[in-house]
């Protein structure tokens, strides 16, 4: 397995296996209330519950940007995550080492769960909780980069990108 993978991978389980971040996706009220079972512990949390529906992980995580399936019909948040753009340091500082942008881009329907408090808000406070300033691939710590809004995102949708740099080895 390449080190690009083994690193994407890495920083995708970190995300999916985080309950805070799973119940902000997917429960529409009341999210962090203890009376709701884990997310990661329903029945089609990974099964779909049928053809058409698709499993809760496979709609509420992405590892591409995308949004063609988001609609009003079916109110959801979604995080898409991928690696941007890579850059090697500077030869004097290392060179095996490189930078990488990991991005995330944050969906959350309007009228469902903008509506009552600022849910994509708290979802890219906990992604930030889940990585920044921590090892969690590659090499170094986690840095910020930006965080902007989407420009045109599905309709009925708001959306973010969060930006952050992690360290990485060269092929």
């Amino acid at each position: 397995m390449s080190m690009m993978v083994q690193e994407m991978t890495k920083l995708f389980n970190s995300a999916w296996q985080d309950n805070t971040l799973n119940r902000l996706l997917y429960y529409k009220d009341s999210p962090l209330s203890t009376d709701l079972p884990d997310v990661q512990e329903l029945d089609n949390y990974f099964e779909p519950t049928s053809d058409e529906q698709p499993s809760i992980f496979k709609t509420i995580f992405k590892r591409a940007a995308k949004t063609t399936d988001l609609n009003d019909d079916k109110p959801i948040c979604r995080v898409c995550m991928y690696f941007g753009i890579s850059s090697p340091l500077p030869s004097h500082l290392s060179e095996k080492v490189l930078e990488r942008d990991l991005h995330f881009d944050i969906y959350t329907h309007i009228e469902t769960f903008e509506e009552n408090e600022f849910r994509s808000l708290k979802i890219i406070d906990r992604l930030s909780d889940i990585y920044l300033g921590k090892n969690v691939a590659g090499y170094g710590k986690t840095r910020f980069v930006r965080c902007q809004p989407i420009s045109n995102p599905p309709n009925g949708y708001t959306g973010y990108k969060l930006i952050l740099k992690i360290g990485g080895q060269k092929w």
